[in-house]
């Protein structure tokens, strides 16, 4: 269950790739898969102005946050931005508020002693101090352990959320951190705490799999993504991996699709979300495209 994880907070570092050429793309009919693309044209039904959709993901990497020119384009063109979250202030605050334990407990009084400690070697040797983890939930430290440290802070959502404040354009969010954080903290804390040791016991994988991913994204190699997160769900507890397909991604698929309607009715949008929640037959492009609208590759 671990890649679940990962497949949020990815990021690679050290590798030969750079932005493919683009190739010859034909755009996929109704409800197939689309097989190459991180950027699409969206035109609606009612004959509004086009709007754009970018297929994210969350890392520094320089082959990722130096966008292509194609992307700058698109972004460059609209005057409104939408992305999963806006990772403002009261959204950052939202997310340290549900990492923690608010009800006095700790968590070394949820944790096993030997796993407590395990845990506490793991987090000290990426920088952090007892006291800053002291009170997080099981879950919560899986994503921290499941992140190599920043160098930057500069990740590509942050870049283009920062790129759109500075120049003045609208930015709206099709979910609130509340709701995307809600999965986890609906875990039990035995789930949490069996993520937990699968995230320690794999913690070496992390480089390969991130590079894997990385790499995918880099050659704009969407059923990729969903091959490589297939994979490693297929490895993980049967339960939880069905869990994290039906509520991280499906679900949340349908839920941001209903939300971009007004706005790709309106259009104008540059609309960037994680590339994972593009392919397949429950993913977004296809959703918009079930729903008559004309998505093009454009990139």
């Amino acid at each position: 269950m671990i890649a679940g994880f990962l497949l949020a907070v990815w990021l690679a570092a050290g590798s030969a790739y750079t932005w493919a050429d683009p190739p010859a793309i034909a755009d996929a009919p109704a409800g197939s898969a689309t097989t190459r693309g991180i950027l699409f044209e969206i035109r609606p039904p009612t004959g509004a102005p086009p709007s754009y959709l970018f297929g994210t993901i969350h890392s520094e990497d320089v082959r990722v946050v130096e966008l292509p020119a194609p992307v700058r384009r698109a972004f460059d063109a609209s005057p409104n931005i939408a992305l999963e979250v806006v990772p403002d202030a009261s959204a950052i605050i939202r997310a340290m508020v549900t990492m923690a334990y608010t009800d006095g407990r700790l968590l070394r009084d949820v944790l096993p002693a030997d796993l407590y400690l395990e845990t506490a070697d793991a987090l000290v040797g990426i920088g952090m101090p007892e006291e800053a983890f002291k009170d997080l939930k099981p879950w919560a430290v899986v994503t921290l352990l499941s992140s190599p440290p920043s160098e930057t802070g500069e990740f590509l959502d942050m870049l283009l959320f920062h790129r759109a404040v500075a120049d003045g354009k609208r930015v709206e969010g099709l979910e609130t951190m509340t709701e995307q954080l809600a999965v986890f903290d609906t875990l039990s804390e035995t789930d949490q705490i069996n993520l937990l040791r699968e995230t320690l016991a794999t913690r070496d994988q992390l480089p390969l799999i991130f590079e894997a991913l990385t790499a995918a994204y880099v050659e704009r190699d969407i059923d990729e993504l969903q091959n490589l997160s297939e994979q490693h769900l297929a490895e993980s507890d049967p339960r939880l991996a069905a869990l994290f397909q039906e509520v991280v991604i499906d679900s949340r698929n349908h839920r941001m699709v209903e939300r971009m309607a007004p706005l790709l009715a309106e259009g104008g949008w540059f609309i960037a979300i994680g590339a994972l929640h593009l392919p397949g037959d429950q993913g977004v492009v296809t959703l918009l495209r079930k729903r008559d609208h004309n998505v093009t590759v454009i990139f």
